[in-house]
């Protein structure tokens, strides 16, 4: 399982950007034995290109709407993940220019709420989504 958004450049003060974005007023920690910092569940991961945050509950962002996703982007390019082999769901958003260029989901207990907008990258079920995070954004 795994719950993770990935925004494509470089930030300056990722952990200020994250903060701010989300309207939170926590701190954050460093985790001394896998060497990363969190804040609660979200875990910070830099490389030289860009940033992911990942949810370890994997509640935080789970659900949200598809204007919360191009909000949070705010005309950077982000791409989030989530899937659940447990339950079988999954959902994948990728905005760019402040549009949603790709979104899928698919949800075990609610058929009617399943969105598959977009081409790329295909999905059939949640097994695509998972290894399409498990592959590049984890």
């Amino acid at each position: 399982m795994a719950s993770i958004f990935l925004i494509k450049e470089k930030l300056e003060n990722p952990m200020k950007w994250f903060v701010e974005s989300m309207e939170l007023s926590s701190e954050w920690e460093f985790d001394d034995i896998i060497k990363l910092h969190h804040l609660g569940d979200i875990y910070l991961r830099e490389n030289h290109d860009s940033v992911s945050f990942e949810d370890t509950s994997e509640s935080t962002f789970f659900g949200w709407e598809t204007a919360e996703w191009i909000a949070l982007a705010g005309g950077k390019e982000l791409i989030y993940g989530y899937y659940s082999d447990d339950s079988g769901s999954a959902e994948f958003f990728h905005i760019k220019n402040g549009k949603c260029i790709r979104e899928f989901r698919i949800y075990d207990f609610e058929n009617e709420a399943d969105t598959d907008i977009g081409e790329s990258p295909e999905f059939q079920d949640w097994a695509d989504v998972a290894e399409y995070v498990d592959g590049n954004l984890l």
